[in-house]
């Protein structure tokens, strides 16, 4: 792994155009056209976020069995709009405290600005603590050793005015857990899913299918 760069502005602006048309297209394909509705209604936008005290949060710790050696992941939440030099400052403040209880070869560590990204790719990046930064070199180093170990990253810096919003998110959670949950080769699955979704939240399905569209740009960008 190697450690990520900043780029300038208009890098990231140009990916994400052109990220977003072939999105587009697929989304054309995917759905059918519907007539635009209003937005996300009040009953959506009533939803409370939810505020934690300091940089971030653990959600989530998994001890990951891949051979002898003892790895761990962790999934976090950052608050606020971190760049990628905050994302490197927060690795070394989770290190600092999953070691205190935690005893390991290796560690991953995967960001995501909501708690309903959890467990799907992460949206900004990951960082792993290893022997020279590599995950698979944690068996040459006893459990424990952490003065041997180093960061490897994979961050990403976001264009943060793509970011769902906190009700967004929730929709898009609920869209993902049907969805996950009904796998199958139908090609009108994904609209299946989608008019299930609006009609639990009382939305137009061109709304649902945009916050899905919004999703899948994010977490590529």
């Amino acid at each position: 792994m190697m450690t990520t760069k900043r780029k300038p502005k208009w890098v990231y602006r140009l990916r994400r155009g052109l990220l977003f048309i072939p999105a587009i297209a697929l989304t054309v394909y995917a759905w059918p056209h519907e007539p635009a509705k209003d937005d996300i209604d009040d009953a959506v936008a009533q939803t409370e976020p939810t505020h934690e005290e300091g940089r971030y949060t653990i959600e989530a710790r998994q001890a990951v069995k891949e051979d002898e050696s003892v790895r761990y992941a962790y999934d976090i939440v950052v608050h606020g709009q971190p760049d990628v030099e905050t994302l490197q400052s927060i690795s070394q403040d989770v290190i600092d405290e999953v070691t205190e209880r935690d005893t390991f070869q290796a560690a991953l560590l995967r960001f995501y600005d909501h708690g309903a990204y959890v467990g799907t790719e992460s949206p900004l990046g990951e960082a792993v603590f290893a022997p020279e930064g590599d995950w698979s070199l944690a068996e040459t180093v006893d459990p424990g050793t952490y003065e041997d170990m180093t960061f490897g990253w994979q961050l990403k810096e976001k264009e943060w005015d793509a970011q769902l919003t906190n009700q967004e998110a929730r929709v898009w959670q609920a869209w993902n857990r049907v969805y996950e949950a009904e796998q199958s080769d139908d090609p009108d699955l994904k609209a299946k899913v989608t008019r299930t979704i609006s009609t639990k939240y009382d939305l137009h399905p061109e709304t649902v299918q945009q916050i899905v569209l919004k999703q899948n740009v994010w977490a590529a960008l």
